[in-house]
């Protein structure tokens, strides 16, 4: 019997109909909400019902708790899920959908409010006997106090934005010249993403890598950690690729976190899925508490596909009160091989990762053996300005590493989107670069590495448009109305085309 009847997915785009599939499978009906941007989007065309939310701005349609409430009365569901991001960690959200009558598929109000900031989280990771970076014990008063601490600990140190997430007023310092520069900066941001200022510092750690660990509880004080997954490779602190397990972490220094991440999820009664985030150092050795994810992950898939388990499925399960189906020891032994995920967004990497916007004029997705894309778009999709730039993920997976490697580098040269900018090309050149093929990286491995591939996808970009010159001057490609050349309609089916060259007027056959 399914656990649910009805299930409101408050989210949009690709993990929408991600989690509205899992929905699906399990027999419950899927209840998608849109805004005036997305009535046309995929996620809305799958569900079973769809409602209209409000305008495009988030904070008048998936951020807006009484219009989603309402719906979710008006569908009559008996569940919601939140997807990430958006409002998928606000105990406010939370309670109203249980103020309704409503299962949240997530953490309890309680638990929410336990971990409010990321001080919160530092308080409990501390009484739970994880490691955590030196810094300020509370929120710092004062670019004068946060100078002072600076000096204590040392730079370089990290200032960062006590509540909220996804990078937003987070700043690498090395001087106090710099914290002088970006306090109040960073400050301004908080209060804008979050509502509120505050910030706090740490340490920076020496050569780091950004690893997390997936958390699972049920209602009844069980609890297993589901490994962990490398999220090193990011720009901006927005995580770009992710890998499980990571390549360099050993069997016994992930074993040794899992005792004090399960008794972090019993202090605060944590029954749902979790992600504990961590810096760990390659000279140390050593994992430093960041904070608690207190819902589904973007990268997701990647445990999934080691474990052979569906998480979301799982969550569901777990919000209707469901036991956990396995143990710590019974988890071990699902390990299998190795899997990466690469955010697809609809970003310029040669204009500092600028968002791209626009209608989707091309798409094929990469398919076969070890290949899966969770996709919020399809041909004549349209990708709105108002959002977060993730489009798609392309998950792969693989015996080892090396052979997951060599099936994402196939994958990504057969994935094609036109229309926008991608980061599909950036990746292509990642995963044949050096460093990132030894696992020989750390969070600034972007920016380091920053002119190399610049001037790769420069390289790429003057191809193209030698070859689109070349095809127009054949006759493959003529003018239209708007200025712009467009493909002549022949019979040479190999002829397809999927996108119009960021350093030339001419659309791209391929």
């Amino acid at each position: 019997m399914p656990p649910f009847g009805k299930v409101l997915v408050a989210n949009r785009g690709e993990i929408a109909i991600r989690v509205m599939k899992a929905v699906k499978e399990m027999g419950m009906k899927a209840v998608a909400v849109y805004s005036e941007a997305d009535k046309n989007s995929l996620h809305v065309k799958y569900a079973d019902e769809a409602y209209y939310i409000g305008p495009s701005p988030a904070i008048q349609s998936y951020l807006n708790i009484e219009s989603i409430i309402s719906v979710a009365e008006k569908a009559h569901v008996d569940a919601v899920h939140p997807g990430y991001g958006f409002l998928s960690e606000r105990a406010d959200f939370a309670e109203a959908v249980e103020k309704a009558g409503v299962v949240f598929i997530g953490p309890s109000p309680h638990a929410m409010n336990s971990i409010k900031s990321k001080l919160d989280g530092k308080r409990l990771a501390k009484a739970s006997g994880v490691p955590i970076s030196p810094g300020s014990d509370g929120p710092v008063e004062n670019l004068d106090e946060a100078i002072k601490i600076a000096d204590r600990i040392g730079y370089p140190i990290m200032v960062k934005a006590a509540y909220g997430g996804g990078g937003t007023g987070i700043t690498k310092v090395d001087s106090q010249e710099q914290l002088i520069e970006v306090w109040e900066r960073n400050k301004r941001l908080a209060y804008q993403a979050f509502g509120k200022a505050d910030l706090y510092i740490e340490k920076a750690a020496v050569n780091p890598r950004h690893i997390e660990f997936q958390l699972i509880g049920d209602k009844y004080g069980n609890y297993v950690v589901a490994w962990e997954r490398e999220c090193t490779i990011q720009r901006r602190n927005q995580k770009l690729i992710e890998e499980a397990p990571s390549p360099v972490v050993k069997m016994e220094e992930r074993e040794r976190m899992f005792e004090p991440i399960m008794k972090f999820g019993q202090l605060i009664r944590y029954h749902t899925l979790g992600t504990f985030e961590t810096v760990f150092s390659d000279v140390s050795r050593e994992f430093y508490f960041l904070e608690l994810n207190k819902r589904l992950q973007v990268e997701h898939p990647i445990t999934e596909t080691i474990f052979r388990i569906d998480l979301v499925k799982l969550q569901i399960r777990l919000a209707a009160d469901e036991h956990l189906p396995f143990t710590q020891e019974e988890l071990n032994k699902r390990v299998r091989g190795h899997a990466i995920e690469y955010r697809i967004n609809s970003e310029d990497p040669m204009s500092d990762f600028s968002g791209s916007s626009g209608t989707i004029t091309y798409y094929e997705e990469p398919s076969g053996p070890g290949v899966r894309v969770d996709s919020g778009i399809t041909l004549g999709s349209y990708v709105p300005p108002f959002y977060d730039s993730l489009i798609a993920k392309l998950i792969v997976y693989g015996e080892d590493r090396i052979s997951a490697l060599q099936s994402g580098q196939r994958a990504l040269s057969d994935f094609k989107i036109g229309g926008v900018k991608t980061t599909i090309e950036l990746y292509k050149w990642i995963t044949r670069e050096e460093d990132f093929v030894n696992a020989k990286f750390t969070t600034a491995y972007i920016s380091q590495k920053s002119k190399e591939f610049l001037e790769y996808l420069k390289r790429k970009e003057m191809t193209k448009a030698v070859i689109a010159s070349v095809m127009y001057s054949k006759g493959y490609v003529k003018k239209s109305g708007n200025g712009k050349k467009e493909t002549v309609s022949n019979n040479k089916n190999k002829w397809k085309t999927y996108g119009i060259m960021s350093q030339s007027s001419y659309r791209v056959l391929w």
